[in-house]
């Protein structure tokens, strides 16, 4: 197979995305999309796999010696699956009315009417912006990705972010922590 290319959002991505996040007014969330790869098409060279002995249908023993069918999901551990996920993911996304926020962060997007930020690293959502256009986002998201819930954000891209507040003359300001431990 020639390598599908595919191409991860930044940490420095993130990091805007923290930043937009702790502006006065907005937020920030995380999602983890469910069985990713499963939910984009497998294209490029048909492959055939194995099945498994304890995938088989009752009544296979001793019928087939070892039954192979198309793979047709992007199945992780296929060499072009990361880029047909990231490819449907893409157009999902655009779908619910992001756009590429610029060509240098693969990744991100933004969304001009509901004024969010999305960064997608693989399987993870990281969404930031006012806490209403965050919500009708994450909505529209979910109408063509089956994904958990969104959740204040915690572990993201194995860093743990600890969202607090600090007092400066006088005023209250929103700050992120990260913790690598």
């Amino acid at each position: 197979f020639q390598d599908l290319s595919s191409s991860p959002a930044t940490m420095a991505a993130s990091k805007f995305a923290d930043f937009y996040g702790a502006l006065p007014g907005n937020d920030e969330e995380c999602a983890d999309v469910t069985s990713a790869y499963l939910q984009a098409l497998l294209g490029g060279t048909e492959c055939w796999v194995e099945l498994p002995k304890h995938r088989w249908p009752k009544g296979w023993e001793g019928v087939y010696r070892r039954p192979v069918c198309p793979l047709i999901m992007a199945l992780y551990g296929h060499p072009e699956a990361g880029g047909y996920w990231e490819m449907h993911c893409h157009e999902k996304v655009v779908a619910a009315g992001f756009e590429r926020a610029c060509e240098e962060w693969p990744g991100c997007y933004w969304h001009s009417e509901l004024k969010c930020f999305l960064v997608v690293y693989v399987d993870d959502l990281k969404m930031s912006g006012p806490k209403a256009g965050m919500k009708e986002a994450w909505k529209r998201l979910r109408k063509d990705l089956v994904m958990d819930d969104p959740e204040p954000s915690g572990r993201y891209l194995g860093c743990e972010h600890r969202t607090s507040e600090v007092k400066v003359n006088g005023k209250k300001y929103k700050i992120m922590s990260y913790d690598m431990e």
